[in-house]
């Protein structure tokens, strides 16, 4: 099927829809939530970099949810910028304090000059965009140092079918390739990034895979009073786990981080000690200069 102007917009206004009354993130008002617990585990893949450049300006990207992400940077010291699709939700939560700077961005066509902040932060947001390709180069033009992303891992083995089979009965999920609101999930190939960064002239990435545990009754639950629901997160989370390290699961999720040419030593070593797996791409020999 051909993808025109027709489909890309029918997409994107499933996502204006779906982002009109986002719910409200668990770090404002459930801060000791499985939910946020969840979420920040997540974000904390960015702590390397976070220490290694403190106060360097992020641009996060489908941050509609209040701008959580940026949030959790701010509060690590970085200068956030927020930003979604739509800014309804933004712009109140700039109104409450809990962000200081946002903007209305479409990720295909980010409307910021080259090498406007240091990094870009896209958590689970990339599989929404109709053209991934398109939203992850745009991430890395307005880049100077990198972009960090974090998304479903698309690494099939031969017990995946016990994840899906959770999903369908513990989550009841309907359909585990598209989203309520319409969108194809498009699982994060780490192969697959490399192939594009080198096409783009790239020359390093990292990446660390993990796993996740989202059951909906365990999501409110705080976990500060019920420690028992952290210890079934954590217990999933470690089954997942020794799966993926037998080699009979794919892991489910996977951070990258991609930069703008060499990294910095720094960078290396930062993300290094926190478990990612560092990949020094082919130099193209006909390129000039090389």
């Amino acid at each position: 099927m051909r993808v025109n102007n027709e489909t890309v917009e029918a997409s994107y206004e499933r996502q204006r829809h779906s982002s009109q009354e986002p719910y409200m993130p668990s770090c404002y008002f459930a801060p000791n939530s499985i939910d946020n617990w969840r979420h920040n585990r997540m974000r904390s893949h960015a702590d390397g970099l976070l220490t290694a450049f403190p106060g360097a300006s992020w641009l996060t990207v489908g941050d509609g949810t209040y701008g959580s992400d940026a949030h959790y940077l701010q509060s690590r010291g970085a200068k956030a910028i927020a930003s979604s699709l739509v800014d309804t939700s933004l712009a109140e939560a700039v109104n409450r304090g809990w962000i200081k700077d946002y903007r209305a961005i479409n990720a295909e066509a980010i409307n910021m000059p080259d090498d406007s902040v240091d990094f870009v932060f896209c958590k689970e947001a990339l599989h929404h965009l109709p053209r991934p390709s398109l939203g992850l180069y745009e991430m890395l033009r307005v880049a100077r140092r990198g972009v960090v992303l974090i998304e479903p891992q698309d690494q099939p083995r031969p017990l995946d079918g016990l994840r899906s089979f959770a999903k369908r009965h513990l989550r009841n999920d309907t359909s585990l390739e598209f989203e309520e609101a319409g969108n194809y999930i498009y699982r994060l190939s780490v192969r697959e990034v490399e192939k594009q960064l080198l096409a783009m002239g790239g020359q390093w990435l990292a990446y660390r895979r993990f796993n996740d545990f989202y059951l909906s009754k365990l999501a409110c639950v705080d976990h500060k009073k019920q420690p028992s629901s952290l210890a079934t997160t954590k217990l999933a989370i470690a089954a997942q786990n020794l799966l993926c390290h037998s080699g009979l699961m794919g892991w489910g999720l996977c951070c990258l981080v991609a930069t703008k040419g060499v990294p910095d030593a720094k960078v290396v070593s930062a993300l290094a000690a926190t478990g990612f797996k560092n990949v020094d791409l082919p130099l193209n020999p006909y390129k000039s200069g090389t």
